[in-house]
């Protein structure tokens, strides 16, 4: 029965053009390889902290990207193995971050020729494995051959050479060739903006707090690796460094900008104590929604690399916005943690779940803070929030316990008095007029409620009636009481459970 399994050519293609909807993500492929690479060479002595190289260069004359660092390599024994298979890497995800060996294909949806060379430590060979990237596109665009399985179009679109290297040799180098213009992937900007954000890259030296952030949660016993990155675009070198800043621009128009107060260290424990997740949180005056996408958002991280993007914890906010008045980071440390294979979020699993309800706690946390910077900076609107949270509080008792006509007329008024000092306080920002809308939307819906409300409580409950229909049932259960006959409580029960079951 196995012999008549077949995996189809196209699962290159699902692996390649279907698998990333953004080209940049190659970049973060194979700079996450090079990074768990690095690590080998520093465990082995082969180089030291601090000498790591991870070189992009960008060439868009020649429609040539190449991606070198000075890494452990591959011993060339395995060089063909290691780069050829699909999904049969021999990481972990307790020690590297690409772990699933199928990242390394990304590219060839947008070039022509994908060269991998490398060479390992002790060796004296150079071996490269050369992929025709334009035959695979043919290939698979082939719509007459059946029954094509992935390990007859590799085959056929890579060849493997070696050649003599200095013995002492170490690294691994992706060579690009014939770029696809329309996929940007030689555009400097766009190439500098994406690593910034998504690879493990060290806080910029301008950004003051970056330097206390890295003390404080060295403090609690974390240590986040960063690596040297480069991008090489003509005669220029340019460091790649985390683009936070310690002031950043909430209002274009106004030219309103944040500045970062102070630094939150916020620590995810599971219940036996064992830390999680780990990470920063800016505290600033919260003046608006950060203009600045590079650094808006509290983002994910595992191995210090990017799990999605800004809005990824959009989901955990009440008002999704909210997460973009916030600027943080937080690095998943649970090896049950694990991204999925588009690495734009983690797998839903126990952990995962754990994860998210905590991050829940923290965005409540988050949303309260603007909340109260928002009104401590209008005082108007303030008090008048105030009023609406003690009128609120006696309409809701009411409800809970019954109101007769007197008392209903002096709390409505209170509604009132408290809906008309929302509505004339002055507006300072857009959050100010967000919490006018709501303190309105909430004070009109009790008014509507008090209108039908009754001395009975039970009856207060029954939305499915008209306020008529409930004041009609008010007089017939007063005249019951009144006749002090037998059993009254009975007869008012039963019917009110007949009119709790219309429908």
């Amino acid at each position: 029965m196995s012999d008549r399994i077949i995996i189809g050519k196209y699962t290159l293609e699902s692996l390649t053009s279907g698998m990333y909807s953004d080209p940049n993500v190659v970049f973060r492929e194979y700079i996450q390889n090079s990074v768990d690479s690095i690590d080998k060479a520093v465990d082995s002595n082969i180089i030291q902290k601090g000498e790591e190289q991870i070189v992009v260069q960008l060439l868009p004359t020649e429609s040539r990207i190449i991606i070198k660092d000075n890494g452990m390599g591959i011993p060339s024994e395995e060089a063909e193995k290691v780069l050829i298979s699909i999904g049969n890497s021999k990481k972990t995800t307790d020690n590297s971050r690409g772990f699933r060996g199928i990242g390394r294909l990304s590219v060839l949806s947008y070039c022509q020729k994908l060269t991998f060379s490398t060479s390992y430590p002790g060796e004296k060979i150079l071996t490269r494995v050369i992929i025709d990237a334009e035959k695979l596109t043919g290939l698979l665009s082939d719509t007459n051959k059946k029954d094509v399985t992935v390990l007859d179009v590799l085959h056929s679109v890579y060849t493997v050479e070696t050649c003599s290297e200095k013995e002492e040799a170490h690294y691994f180098t992706v060579q690009v060739d014939g770029v696809d213009e329309n996929s940007k992937l030689n555009s400097y900007e766009d190439v500098l903006d994406y690593l910034s954000q998504n690879v493990p890259v060290p806080f910029s030296p301008e950004f003051k707090w970056g330097q206390e952030i890295c003390n404080r949660l060295k403090n609690e016993g974390w240590d986040i690796k960063s690596y040297n990155v480069m991008v090489k675009y003509g005669m220029n070198l340019t460091s790649v460094y985390k683009p936070y800043k310690d002031e950043v621009l909430v209002d274009k128009r106004k030219k309103l900008s944040c500045k970062i107060q102070d630094i939150e260290i916020v620590k995810i424990v599971h219940a036996s104590g064992e830390v999680s997740s780990i990470g920063w949180l800016a505290k600033t005056s919260y003046l608006g929604s950060i203009y600045d996408r590079t650094v808006k958002g509290i983002r994910l991280r595992k191995g210090n690399i990017l799990i999605g993007d800004q809005q990824t914890l959009n989901v955990v906010f009440k008002d999704a916005r909210f997460n973009g008045w916030s600027m943080g980071e937080i690095f998943a440390i649970d090896k049950e943690l694990i991204p999925n294979a588009r690495r734009d979020d983690f797998e839903k699993n126990p952990a995962y779940f754990v994860l998210y309800e905590h991050l829940a706690t923290l965005s409540a946390k988050i949303t309260k803070e603007i909340r109260t910077s928002s009104l401590n900076r209008n005082a108007e609107l303030a008090n008048a929030i105030e009023e609406k949270d003690n009128a609120t509080m006696l309409a809701e008792d009411a409800l809970d316990s019954g109101v007769n006509g007197s008392k209903k007329g002096a709390i409505t008024h209170k509604l009132k008095s408290a809906q008309r000092a929302v509505i004339d306080s002055k507006l300072n920002s857009q959050l100010d007029e967000k919490y006018q809308e709501i303190a309105f939307d909430e004070l009109d819906m009790l008014i509507g409620k008090l209108k039908g409300a009754t001395s009975y409580k039970a009856l207060n409950t029954i939305g499915r009636l008209t306020n008529t229909e409930k004041k009609i049932l008010e007089r017939v259960f007063n005249v019951i009481g009144d006749l002090n006959i037998k059993n009254n409580n009975t007869v008012i029960d039963a019917i009110l459970c007949e009119f709790s079951d219309i429908t």
